[in-house]
């Protein structure tokens, strides 16, 4: 396969369906959360990923062994990367918008540039800096356009807030989890982490699990759930570490762009949610800084 070919593969289509489960699960959460306890439907669908992670990667012929020191660091990675990155990532949700959310997921890759920077993992020159900087500054346009300046006291900033700490949260996972890949394939240390991620989840959403009325929950529900956990981790997973494999990090990581556009739909059609110009300038400007940071640096 011609990785600088400008025509569409068969990975490119599976990456923007990838691209399309993932914009379309912001909006299944907030469903989801009108029947279950956020705890209670964050700790269900992080089992049952892990579940078909683990059958996935087995079916492949890897096994989960790793050495002592491996485990460490990959239970560290999967507090960080996925206990703490959904627990601010649901409670953010449940505060701010579904759009919000997915505008500001799109700072994963500055937050990522600028981890690897401070930590000596790669060197940036002055665009990627100037692109990191037009890119907050689109951020803040998404935040804080609607009131002009930052209110501690809007419901709306404290969950754009806890989105960002997810998003940093991911960035971490990401710059320390290099070491690793260079000793186990990206399948492998993902479905590690996961399901180590989720065994120190348990203790946050075993109340509420155990408080849930399974039997009363509608179809709807049940899909809500169902849906996040195959799709939008289990699939997306796959889908995503396939294509990392084929064509690159770089070239996969550019896909996590389209998600915001296809979100942006998605929650206006079911959520009834308002588009506003300020939140389409500030997308803009992030992805103005993205193509410096990544193009031009």
């Amino acid at each position: 396969m011609n990785n600088n070919s400008t025509r569409l593969g068969a990975t490119d289509l599976l990456m923007l369906l990838t691209c399309f489960f993932w914009a379309l699960n912001f909006t299944v959460v907030k469903i989801a959360l009108r029947e279950f306890a956020p705890h209670a439907f964050n700790a269900s669908r992080l089992v049952l990923a892990s579940v078909l992670l683990v059958a996935y990667l087995w079916r492949k012929g890897g096994g989960l062994a790793v050495s002592r020191a491996d485990l460490l660091r990959l239970t560290a990675l999967g507090i960080v990367g996925n206990t703490f990155y959904q627990l601010l990532f649901i409670n953010g949700l449940r505060r701010t918008t579904a759009s919000n959310t997915s505008f500001i997921m799109t700072m994963s890759p500055i937050l990522i540039a600028l981890l690897g920077s401070l930590f000596g993992v790669e060197k940036i020159r002055w665009a990627g800096w100037a692109g990191i900087f037009v890119a907050f500054s689109g951020l803040y346009l998404v935040v804080f356009g609607h009131s002009g300046a930052p209110s501690l006291g809007s419901e709306g900033l404290t969950g754009n807030l806890f989105i960002l700490a997810a998003n940093l949260c991911w960035a971490v996972y990401t710059v320390f989890s290099r070491p690793l890949l260079a000793r186990m394939s990206p399948l492998k240390l993902t479905t590690l982490t996961f399901v180590l991620g989720a065994l120190f989840y348990l203790p946050a959403g075993a109340r509420e699990m155990a408080a849930t009325r399974w039997l009363s929950l509608s179809a709807g529900g049940w899909s809500a759930l169902l849906y996040s956990a195959v799709f939008s981790f289990a699939v997306g997973y796959v889908i995503w570490y396939s294509s990392v494999k084929r064509v690159g990090s770089t070239k996969t990581g550019v896909f996590g762009y389209i998600t915001p556009v296809f979100a942006v739909i998605i929650a206006r059609i079911f959520l009834g949610e308002e588009i506003h110009l300020y939140q389409i300038a500030g997308v803009v400007v992030i992805f103005v800084g993205f193509y410096l940071t990544r193009f031009r640096q």
